[in-house]
């Protein structure tokens, strides 16, 4: 009788806990999107699509695709008069016009679906897994400048289930192929002013050239960071040399949750990195399609009014 009673209480521990878990979850969950959704009606967005949620790295998981699905879902539930896309109509969009089918979203990719499918703007999101928790933060894109127009984030309770979801990868980024034949290269990493900048792969399509880094402030306090495009007052630019020694200007920089923006002064973006924790950037170039590598990537930085300089070399840009 004492067996019986005792799983008895344990049955009923376990089913309370999933159901807690549930309740926190779709709490965080519909929470962000009803802001989310308020935002796109502000705007005057008339269609939304939803992209498969990433990883810091650029990777599509399961728990990235099952909470795409989930907010998408609850943004059409949101009765804000705004239609969603059907994320199988738009996977086969994509598919179709040789467009990227994971969450990593670049300006030219945005412009082109929002002309094939008509829509206004994009959603996309990043899992950051922490102790106890995954933060999921979401931007919305207009699909017509590529520009973020709002963003916002949640934490969700970690489970074992959702440790697995995680871990379990759909598409790296290093496998995936794009126009042109997606090119890739391995990792590299810097150190300059107490701050780690990790290359973590190079995307080169036809004519275009895109760099993911994680950076990570390994200062003891939170310190802001800015990138710079080009600064007027110091007559600094970041660029990229090829290797026929041809050189570009950068296009965009994306960190975090900010983009590039411009001032009298100068092109930057800027965000608060938190002591330790790995924060995504995003470099938009151009480079010859008959380019075998990188000779330099120059990216300038500015910490408490201090410009420094980044640099990466020979990356190489394997066929």
């Amino acid at each position: 009788m004492r067996k019986i009673l005792f799983a008895a209480i344990l049955a009923g521990i376990f089913t309370l806990s999933i159901f807690n878990f549930i309740m926190a979850y779709e709490k965080e969950v519909k929470g962000l999107c009803s802001n989310m959704a308020e935002r796109i009606y502000k705007g005057g967005r008339r269609t939304v699509a939803v992209v498969d949620f990433v990883d810091l790295q650029g990777n599509v998981t399961k728990l990235g695709r099952f909470l795409a699905e989930e907010f998408s879902v609850n943004l059409a539930d949101a009765g804000k008069g705004f239609e969603v896309v059907d994320r199988t109509h738009l996977k086969t969009l994509l598919k179709e016009h040789k467009l990227s089918e994971t969450g990593i979203i670049e300006p030219s990719t945005a412009r082109r679906l929002g002309q094939i499918a008509g829509v206004d703007a994009l959603v996309t999101g990043t899992i950051t897994p922490f102790g106890d928790s995954v933060r999921l933060s979401v931007k919305i894109l207009d699909t017509a400048t590529a520009k973020m127009i709002g963003a916002s984030s949640c934490d969700i309770p970690k489970t074992k289930a959702i440790s697995e979801l995680i871990d379990e990868q759909i598409v790296p980024v290093s496998d995936r192929r794009g126009p042109g034949d997606l090119r890739t290269t391995p990792k590299s990493s810097v150190k300059v002013q107490d701050f780690t900048f990790q290359l973590m792969d190079v995307k080169s399509g036809g004519d275009s050239l895109n760099c993911n880094i994680l950076i990570t402030n390994n200062a003891p306090a939170d310190r802001n960071l800015s990138m710079f495009i080009k600064d007027n007052r110091y007559s600094i630019v970041s660029f990229i040399v090829d290797s026929f020694g041809n050189r570009y200007d950068i296009g965009e920089i994306l960190l975090g949750t900010q983009t590039s923006r411009s001032s009298p002064y100068n092109v930057s973006v800027g965000q608060l990195l938190v002591s330790g924790v790995p924060t995504n950037a995003k470099i938009f170039s151009q480079v010859s399609p008959r380019a075998q590598k990188i000779s330099l990537l120059e990216i300038i930085c500015m910490e408490q009014n201090q410009p420094f300089k980044v640099q990466f070399r020979d990356i190489p840009l394997s066929k």
